[in-house]
C-alpha cells in the first residue's frame, strides 16, 4: 500500500469495511490482509504451485503446503501473464477484442 499517508489497521478496516464484505473475506483475517498489504507480502509461493495441465495448454494453482485450514490466511496476488510465445498474438488479439 504504497501512499503518501499512513493508514493504521483501524482507519484501513472502516475505509475499506465494504469491500472487505463483498469480497466475503472474513473479519478474522482483516487484520493479516492489512499486515500484508502494508509489507507487500507475496507468500502464495511458499503454500501454492502453478503446474501445467490440458496437455500443457493451461495452468492450475495447487496447494502444495501440507495443510492450509480454512480461513487462516489470506494471499495477495500479484497479476501475471504466461503464455507460449507462439500463442500470444493470438491471445493479445483476443483480449483486445473484448
Amino acid at each position: 500500500m504504497a501512499s503518501a499517508a499512513t493508514i493504521d489497521f483501524e482507519g484501513f478496516a472502516k475505509s475499506h469495511a465494504f469491500l472487505l464484505v463483498s469480497a466475503g473475506i472474513p473479519p478474522s483475517l482483516h487484520r493479516r490482509l492489512f499486515e500484508k498489504l502494508s509489507s507487500e507480502t507475496f507468500d502464495g509461493g511458499h503454500f501454492f504451485s502453478i503446474e501445467p495441465c490440458e496437455g500443457g495448454r493451461q495452468r492450475r494453482l495447487v496447494l502444495s503446503s501440507e495443510s492450509l485450514p480454512k480461513e487462516s490466511d489470506v494471499f495477495l496476488v500479484d497479476h501475471a501473464w504466461t503464455f507460449r510465445l507462439s500463442d500470444a498474438p493470438k491471445q493479445v488479439g483476443q483480449s483486445v477484442s473484448h
